[in-house]
């Protein structure tokens, strides 16, 4: 399963998240685990706010996100208020149930910084150089290879998910206790 931008990839990690035995792994890409609510919301009424007052900005959205994407943002923005889409962080990440391939731009800070702290929580994780927040459009042959490598980890059980379980049950039967993971 794969989303992309937060929208996206939090309705991906979710659904997953609710059927962990149909889903072999979740791809998110254009995303961070330490962003909190409060700041995608700001950054969504900043986004909504500029487009309204520059063209370019307004026509530049439509490019990127279809002609609709007003309708996206503020889709977005209504799912978060009333609590109906809740954005997956790093704890969600740890206890995840499925391996999660996280795929970032190396143009945007933020989701440079996101890649470390979901490597470390258990996530495969790729920046793809020249790339911004839109992955798939700005490098899309890129993106691809790094969706295939990650499929073929999936189906050869070498994700870093694989590896910790692995590892927690190798150490369980090194105490000789059951094995939780």
């Amino acid at each position: 399963m794969a989303g992309l931008s937060y929208l996206g990839a939090a309705v991906a990690f979710r659904a997953a998240e609710n059927a962990p035995d149909a889903v072999a792994g979740v791809i998110m890409s254009g995303y961070s685990f330490l962003l909190s609510p409060g700041t995608l919301n700001r950054w969504l009424t900043g986004f909504t706010s500029m487009a309204a007052r520059q063209r370019g900005v307004r026509d530049h959205f439509a490019q990127l996100h279809g002609e609709k994407w007003e309708k996206l943002l503020t889709a977005t923005f209504d799912e978060l208020s009333d609590g109906c889409l809740r954005l997956p962080g790093l704890d969600d990440l740890k206890s995840f149930r499925a391996p999660v391939h996280l795929v970032n731009g190396a143009l945007l800070q933020n989701e440079r910084n996101a890649i470390e702290p979901a490597a470390a929580a258990g996530a495969d994780v790729a920046v793809i150089a020249g790339a911004g927040h839109v992955v798939p459009v700005d490098a899309p042959r890129v993106f691809v290879a790094s969706v295939e490598d990650f499929a073929d980890r999936v189906d050869a059980g070498r994700t870093v998910f694989h590896e910790r379980r692995r590892a927690a049950a190798r150490a369980a039967a090194a105490t000789g206790e059951e094995t939780r993971v």
